[in-house]
Parts: C-alpha cells; sequence; structure tokens
C-alpha cells in the first residue's frame, strides 16, 4: 500500500456511482491466457516515478516480446527512456493533477487523450499507482484487460486488482507485485531501476571528466535546502581535487548567485553551474563521480545510472519514494512529528525545520 493523498480519497467517494455504472457496460478479460499483443500502461507523475517504472517496463518487454508496449505519461518519459528499447512508444501527456492549474482545458484534454486511445485495439492496460483518475482512464481506452490496484478506489472498473497486503510500501514494490500478479517476475532478481544511454552518448560522455555534482531542486518549495545548508554543504569540497557542478533547473539561473558570493574561493574556482535539456543531464550525470541531490527526479535518475548518490530528505517519507540501488545514501532527520506535510506550507514552529542540519550529516 502506498501513503494515500486524503484529496485523492474524497474524490473517490464522489466517483463511485460514476464507477459502478461504467462498470455495467466494461467488456472485461480476466485472467487471460492468451498472450497480449497490444500493451497500455499509464504513469502520468514526474520524471522519478517513471525512471522506477523502467524494471517493470523490462518485464513485460522480456515476456512479451512480440507485444506493441505503449506508455502514455508526461513529456518527460521520452528523454527519460530514450535509448532503452523497454517501450513501442510514448503517448505524452501533461494530466491535470499533476501540471495544475489547466482549469476545464484540462478536463477536455483528457477526454481528447481517452477518444484517442480508444480508437486503438488494446489488449491489456496497466496502472501502475492506484490512482481512480488514471484508473478512469485506462477503462476509457477500451483495454479488455485492466490490470492496476484499488488504493484510492477504481476497483470496479479493473479487471485484475493486484493484491495489497495494507502494509505501506515502495513504490517500486508496487510495481513488483503487478509483475507477479502478471507471472513475469524473477523472485531472485531485485527491483532495481536502470537507464541506459547509446552509443553515440557514450563517447560523448568519455569525454567528460569527473566531477562532484549537485543538483538542488525539486518539484515542491519545501524539498529544497535552505541557502546556509547549500553553503556549508559545498564549502566541505573545497580541498577535492575533482570539479564541482551545481545543474541548474529551468528558470533558476540566478537563484544561486547569494550562494556564490559567500563560498570561499576555493570552493568557487572550481565550480560550474550547468544547464541544459533533461537528456543532456541524463548523459552528463553518468560522469559524475558522486551526485547529491533533493527529494527529486535527479536523484533517481543518478542513481538509475548506478552514480554513488546522496539524497536530502525533509517533509516527505523517504521510506516509500527514495531512489532504488546499492549506491544511495539517505540523509533525513528522524525527530520530525509535522512529516509527511504538503510540501508547500511548513507548519512546524522553526521553518524548515526538516531540512536543517542534513549538510552536516552527509559523508563524502
Amino acid at each position: 500500500m502506498k501513503p494515500l493523498n486524503r484529496k485523492l480519497v474524497r474524490l473517490s467517494k464522489l466517483l463511485f456511482p460514476l464507477e459502478v455504472i461504467l462498470s455495467l457496460f466494461s467488456r472485461n478479460e480476466t485472467l487471460s491466457s492468451n498472450v497480449p499483443s497490444s500493451i497500455l500502461i499509464f504513469d502520468l507523475h514526474l520524471i522519478g516515478d517513471v525512471v522506477v517504472l523502467t524494471p517493470l517496463l523490462k518485464a513485460l518487454r522480456v515476456a512479451y516480446p512480440n507485444a506493441r508496449v505503449v506508455l502514455v505519461a508526461g513529456p518527460w518519459a521520452n528523454d527519460i527512456l530514450h535509448g532503452t528499447n523497454l517501450v513501442d512508444e510514448i503517448v505524452t501527456f501533461s494530466a491535470p493533477w499533476v501540471k495544475t492549474g489547466q482549469g476545464w482545458h484540462g478536463l477536455v484534454s483528457c477526454l481528447k487523450l481517452s477518444w484517442l486511445l480508444r480508437k486503438r485495439c488494446w489488449d491489456m492496460g496497466i496502472e501502475v499507482r492506484g490512482d481512480v483518475r488514471q484508473i478512469l482512464l485506462l477503462w476509457l481506452s477500451g483495454a479488455r484487460r485492466r490490470v492496476g490496484f484499488g488504493f484510492t478506489g477504481g476497483a470496479k472498473l479493473l479487471t485484475d486488482v493486484v493484491f495489497d497486503d495494507g502494509v505501506l510500501a515502495h513504490l517500486g514494490e508496487h510495481h513488483r507485485r503487478i509483475c507477479c500478479h502478471l507471472g513475469i517476475w524473477d523472485n531472485m532478481i531485485s527491483y532495481i531501476p536502470f537507464l541506459t544511454l547509446t552509443a553515440e552518448e557514450k563517447s560523448t560522455a568519455d569525454e567528460i571528466p569527473g566531477y562532484i555534482g549537485f543538483h538542488f531542486g525539486a518539484s515542491r518549495p519545501l524539498r529544497k535546502l535552505p541557502e546556509l545548508e547549500i553553503i556549508q554543504l559545498l564549502s566541505r569540497f573545497a580541498s577535492v581535487e575533482v570539479g564541482l557542478t551545481i545543474f541548474l533547473s529551468p528558470g533558476s539561473e540566478h537563484e544561486f548567485d547569494s550562494v556564490l558570493t559567500q563560498l570561499p574561493l576555493s570552493v568557487r574556482s572550481k565550480l560550474n553551474l550547468w544547464s541544459g535539456s533533461l537528456r543532456d543531464f541524463v548523459v552528463t550525470t553518468s560522469r559524475a563521480v558522486h551526485c547529491y541531490c533533493m527529494d527529486s527526479g535527479p536523484a533517481h535518475i543518478a542513481s538509475a545510472l548506478s552514480v554513488p548518490t546522496t539524497v536530502f530528505f525533509g517533509p516527505s517519507e523517504f521510506e516509500y519514494v527514495h531512489p532504488l540501488g546499492g549506491k544511495v545514501e539517505i540523509i533525513s532527520k528522524s525527530d520530525v512529528k509535522c512529516r509527511p506535510c504538503d510540501q508547500i506550507n511548513c507548519k512546524h514552529q522553526t521553518f524548515q525545520f526538516c531540512m536543517q542540519g542534513l549538510a552536516s550529516r552527509s559523508i563524502f
């Protein structure tokens, strides 16, 4: 089970009458022994979620080598999965619950997506998050067999409700359970995400000297390290022999001006500010000797590239969303009673208490 979004649970209750009505019109193919020739997968969340999806996609590709596998995901999925050969097609869609502020246009875009998908034939559809909104889109696609969790409702719209024991678990464990339900997972293999570079990208990466990377961006403001923590962390690398690179998020070109003025000259002289496309970030990160990241997609990318990665967690519970891999170090305070929060509005009497003191806990 995953930590439940209370707003989503309330929404599922409102949608339950619609769910019952729609289920009466379902064309079901439960637990079919037929090998699917077309598979549709929904995961409309963020960069890290697509990274975590890669072992499931690989299991589908191995089990059904002749099936056409289509992923419905955010536009970032193209850069993340480039070169992996895990899917045959990516249908990009910015879901209104991920890219907020779309208003009525968001609802119209959902209907257009459903109409587009329903024109095609799908032997099997998979919704990986137990999200009633995505389950509804899956049902509207017309997939004959529909596999997923019923965490937040939508079970009546699925043909295969994947077993859940009610214990909170990592997102990757949810994906593994879907594979087990389909009988396509080898229990001797750990669920470890991975990313791949093309031959041309490997040649490009080989030209990049090793360095220590830092990505201080995050999708929610309270996930970011306070400025003093950033200064303290960077100052610890004054004597290292390799270069230091701060990866800039789009629109953050001047975000570190104040930080740079407060750093020792011995740090500033070896510090590089990097900006580029998401795919360029993947290629460049592959050459890092170590990466320091927030609870964000770049942390998952670094880990999936087998780069030693330190991840700073503040307002969220790292047990269920942290990057998976053998080279991941988690830095988090244990004495935070207000965790988890909405990661936008801090309710602690000390602002960003959960993110203070983390820089001194990291090792290098």
